[in-house]
């Protein structure tokens, strides 16, 4: 196995990672001064001009995680894995053509999306749909240790067997030193450094990808595939049409309601500057699915050449086809730009991380403890609490992250989980804006109801070959059809006495 764990990573490299680490550190500390109040800490002062909010959403949403997810999606499926990333990035242009959900939550100018359920129907909406929202996100990011792990394993060619509770234990306390020093402003900082360096990097590695392979080689059908390669709703793709309909729910949702996505238009300096947000990230969006899966695809036609190679990805015992990507760019690249592109995806791991860890961190304390206590928290009191959950967080990352294995791919587990949050979250959101007799029992049905996702994640959906009622895209795209449903049939027959309504 060592022989498969080649790579161009020097010493050089080691010392750009070490150098551009300690930036985000120091930045976190040099912050500090300026983190008075809560809405400091978590909405940077809701004062991000367009530029800066782009670099530091594309930041965020250009983790080491969606580079490990993506490559794996064109590692396993090829080109057919692209029509995530088309779905995705029109759901994205059309918030940001149409202004759906964002303007107005920004008009509102909460601080977090159980807010506007507090807002809309009541202290009890707002307790419950936090603590689906913290459960959902938790979960969520419950890999995001492992996967960045296994990357710096596969491009440092470390093949120790506690390789990966080294570095995942490394690379979380690096987060939550410069996290709990920071919050919003730390983050958006190292956001925008990192949005230059990675997006610079990236795009060389780009190129040594393509000169590598090929544009004829790149575009054939590699030995051993079918006509699944390209297409994503044909037999045996591992897709097919329900998962295409499950990823355009799932991108509209996900795209206006995601947290920490959502926290960049929460933290714009205006409604107008929220919405021009998302119309202007839809190229940054779709770059940061397309570049990772042309990676992917190019490790598996490099690999496809050399049965060996593939033969130590196949069966239970092989390597997991999150390491094809690493793998192939630490024997691509040379040693310094190797180095660079390392540190860039470490800095975006660090970003991805941060911003989880204070959304939901900023959930449990405003949404869940706050609410519950008869004594109103102060400011300093809820930037104590915040600042201990992130901590607890990231605890339970690092253990769940050693014993848990996506049972299908990263990106499905990652999808099925947000559903636990999102199906009743954009139930009722939509539900509360656009439609005036929405109820507080038609809400909390719905709220519930993303617990279905939970199903999503076991044992019994792994395969290609299980019932199409028990795979994952069926489950998650059935949950949102139960939230839809719920919110519809509980607001008509149990409406409210006394309508609320949420003047934008």
């Amino acid at each position: 196995m060592n022989e498969l764990f080649q790579t161009n990573f020097q010493t050089v490299d080691w010392i750009i990672v070490f150098v551009y680490l300690w930036i985000p550190v120091l930045l976190g500390i040099w912050v500090r001064k300026y983190i008075q109040q809560l809405s400091d800490f978590l909405v940077a002062g809701r004062s991000l001009r367009l530029f800066l909010a782009i670099a530091t959403l594309t930041g965020t949403e250009l983790g080491l995680v969606t580079v490990m997810y993506n490559s794996e999606l064109g590692f396993k499926h090829g080109f057919s894995a692209y029509h995530v990333a088309l779905i995705e990035s029109v759901c994205i242009l059309a918030i940001g053509l149409t202004g759906f959900i964002v303007y107005r939550l920004r008009a509102l100018k909460i601080m977090t999306i159980p807010e506007f359920y507090e807002m809309r129907f009541g202290r009890s909406v707002r307790v419950v749909g936090g603590t689906l929202l913290a459960l959902g996100g938790i979960l969520n990011m419950g890999l995001f240790l492992q996967a960045g792990a296994r990357f710096m394993m596969g491009v440092t060619g470390y093949t120790n067997p506690a390789g990966l509770k080294i570095f995942m234990s490394i690379m979380l306390i690096m987060v939550l030193v410069y996290t709990v020093m920071g919050g919003m402003v730390s983050v958006v900082l190292n956001d925008f450094i990192q949005f230059i360096v990675l997006s610079v990097a990236m795009l060389i590695g780009s190129i040594f990808v393509i000169q590598t392979i090929g544009w004829d080689t790149l575009f054939q059908l590699p030995k051993g595939s079918s006509e699944t390669w390209f297409n994503p709703v044909a037999e045996g793709s591992g897709f097919g049409s329900l998962y295409v309909a499950f990823m355009v729910v799932l991108s509209l949702s996900a795209g206006a309601l995601w947290q920490s996505g959502t926290l960049r238009a929460l933290s714009a300096k205006s409604p107008k500057t929220a919405k021009r947000l998302y119309l202007w990230s839809t190229f940054s969006y779709m770059a940061r699915r397309a570049i990772p899966m042309l990676w992917g695809i190019g490790a598996f036609i490099t690999f496809s050449q050399a049965p060996a190679w593939i033969a130590a990805f196949q069966g239970p015992e092989g390597l997991s086809s999150q390491f094809g990507m690493p793998l192939f760019i630490a024997q691509l690249l040379p040693s310094g730009l190797l180095g660079i592109l390392t540190a860039g995806m470490l800095a975006a791991f660090m970003s991805t991380h941060d911003s989880y860890l204070l959304s939901w961190s900023a959930v449990i304390t405003q949404d869940i403890i706050a609410p519950l206590r008869k004594k109103q928290l102060s400011d300093q009191s809820r930037l104590l609490i915040t600042r201990i959950c992130i901590v607890c967080i990231g605890l339970f990352l690092l253990i769940w992250g050693l014993w848990f294995e996506a049972p299908v791919s990263l990106w499905n587990y990652m999808a099925v989980t947000g559903t636990i949050y999102l199906a009743g979250a954009f139930t009722v959101i939509v539900a509360g804006l656009y439609w005036k007799r929405a109820s507080r029992t038609g809400a909390m049905i719905a709220l519930w109801a993303g617990l279905l996702a939970v199903l999503g994640i076991g044992p019994w959906t792994q395969g290609d070959h299980v019932p199409w009622y028990l795979s994952d895209k069926f489950i998650a795209l059935a949950t949102f059809f139960v939230a839809f449903l719920g919110m519809i049939i509980g607001s008509l027959l149990f409406p409210d006495s006394r309508k609320k309504e949420v003047s934008v």
